[in-house]
């Protein structure tokens, strides 16, 4: 019995030690100057950098910034997140991935469209594909950040998180701030993706193996 035990909880500590891979994390205080990012529509006087001192603690952070002139009636500005280098991401399922990062917006009820893009090979090469959130992300409370943790299973089918280049993109749009307005800002730090593993056929044949002697030990 003790022995069933025994393989029992070493096959849950096999699987647990597999359950989360880190595919990339990265607090973004190396990085300095433009970031990568684009802008549309009514954006003016914009920029997107990264500033040391506006991150979580004082660190560095990707800070949007843009003035909304109104000809057009829309527009946004955004910071995208590249690493063309991707490792380990060996699941196709949107659902085994987590998306983790904290934002910060200026304005209440500020916020964000998110966007993920893959390319199949390294440094946007090979076929490309693409999934959105839903909605708009916004933040009630101005000037504090918020923690997000997001299953990629809440966005839209399309993209194939098995390629080698990920560039996450953090859009803020006009309509989240109210419209034409002047000093708009948002805020990005700390962006980590984690994968949770399938468990390995060793793993499983242990789990079994321990689950059938425990049973068979406990009739006798």
């Amino acid at each position: 019995m003790k022995k069933a035990g025994f393989l029992l909880a070493a096959s849950f500590c096999t699987l647990s030690t597999m359950a989360q891979v880190t595919i990339f994390s990265d607090n973004l205080n190396s990085l300095s100057g433009n970031t990568p990012g684009y802008n549309f529509g009514d954006a003016v006087n914009f920029s997107h950098t990264y500033v040391a001192g506006v991150g979580v603690g004082g660190s560095v952070g990707a800070r949007i910034l843009s003035d909304f002139g109104g000809t057009n009636g829309f527009g946004g500005v955004a910071y995208q997140y590249q690493n063309g280098n991707v490792t380990r991401n060996s699941s196709a399922n949107l659902s085994d991935y987590v998306l983790s990062f904290d934002a910060a917006v200026n304005k209440a009820n500020g916020g964000f469209a998110l966007i993920l893009q893959n390319w199949s090979g390294t440094f946007f090469s090979g076929s490309f594909s693409q999934s959105a959130y839903p909605s708009e992300i916004t933040l009630a409370t101005p000037t504090v950040f918020q923690h997000f943790s997001i299953n990629l299973s809440s966005f839209n089918p399309g993209a194939v998180p098995t390629g080698q280049t990920w560039q996450i993109a953090w859009q803020m749009d006009e309509f989240g701030y109210g419209g034409p307005g002047t000093g708009d800002q948002l805020i990005i730090d700390n962006v980590m993706v984690t994968m949770v593993s399938e468990p390995s056929s060793f793993a499983l044949a242990l789990l079994g193996a321990a689950s059938f002697a425990f049973l068979r030990r406990g009739r006798v």
